[in-house]
């Protein structure tokens, strides 16, 4: 089977729809749904191993929905890692092949998948990072991952990524570190990653700030429940985007949960998220709870 990624997030109007019936038959509950939508070989590289990874951890089919077609693929969640090689060769071979416009309906598969996550159990949806269009503009990766009413995992494909032996989860204590803290238990009990929790203080913290950073590092330690593989850590730095840049060059993967919603917020907040995502010395995912 091949596949045939997105060359573009752009659809011409009158461009027949993929039905959301169409989709959502091809999917099983508590299934990784994984849209192909980046021509990018390092991007289907990364978004395809990271949902293998959670599809085994949590002993959940794998959906793979490829553009042209009006049905995912299901895989069982005991992916061989044969058989994950397998499917990203065919994924990434088909990057390469001459785009063919006259088949994609991005529109509509965007309007079939939000559409099939509301009827469907979705352990979580796989996407590449949306390509810098302007901060005021959404592609199709952009409005899954606002609207999909479920966990969102966004893979920057800026890095070869060929699982993590070690993973560094950056957190705040906002509302998606949870999530990220879920995810990164998930590619460690698959990838057997030694886990590195970081939270990042201002220079002359106060002993409150130092206080409440650690208990967001413990608690999302307890979280994870692998204590034999797992450490915290309080850095003080005086920007927290540069400082976990520094730090991802001794790792596998970072983690990081999404800038909160809201375009002023997620202007402020995510300035982080963005300077992570784009100067990461290590492949980057970020993640976002929209149930």
């Amino acid at each position: 089977m091949g596949f045939t990624a997105a060359p573009s997030l752009l659809i011409e109007a009158g461009t027949a729809p993929v039905g959301a019936s169409a989709v959502a038959d091809g999917l099983t509950d508590d299934c990784v749904l994984v849209p192909l939508l980046s021509p990018s070989e390092p991007a289907v590289t990364h978004q395809l191993r990271v949902a293998a990874s959670l599809s085994r951890s949590s002993d959940a089919s794998l959906c793979v929905v490829d553009p042209t077609s009006e049905t995912p693929t299901a895989h069982g969640p005991n992916l061989s890692r044969d058989a994950e090689r397998n499917l990203i060769d065919r994924a990434v071979q088909s990057t390469i092949r001459p785009a063919q416009p006259e088949l994609l309906r991005m529109r509509a598969l965007l309007n079939g998948i939000l559409a099939a996550i509301e009827t469907t159990d979705i352990e979580a949806l796989v996407t590449p990072s949306a390509s810098e269009t302007g901060f005021f503009r959404q592609s199709l990766a952009e409005h899954l991952a606002l609207r999909g009413s479920c966990d969102i995992v966004t893979v920057n494909g800026r890095r070869s990524y060929d699982g993590a032996r070690s993973i560094l989860l950056a957190v705040t204590g906002g509302p998606h570190s949870g999530p990220a803290a879920d995810v990164v238990r998930g590619i460690a009990a698959d990838t057997d990653a030694w886990i590195d929790i970081l939270h990042v203080v201002p220079p002359r913290a106060t002993d409150r700030q130092r206080e409440r950073a650690t208990q967001c590092v413990d608690t999302i330690y307890n979280r994870i429940e692998r204590p034999d593989r797992t450490t915290t850590w309080v850095l003080e730095a005086e920007s927290p985007a540069d400082a976990i840049v520094a730090q991802s060059e001794y790792y596998g993967l970072t983690v990081l949960g999404a800038p909160t919603k809201g375009r002023l917020r997620a202007f402020i907040a995510g300035s982080t998220s963005r300077t992570v995502r784009h100067g990461a010395r290590s492949a980057v995912v970020s993640v976002r709870a929209n149930q």
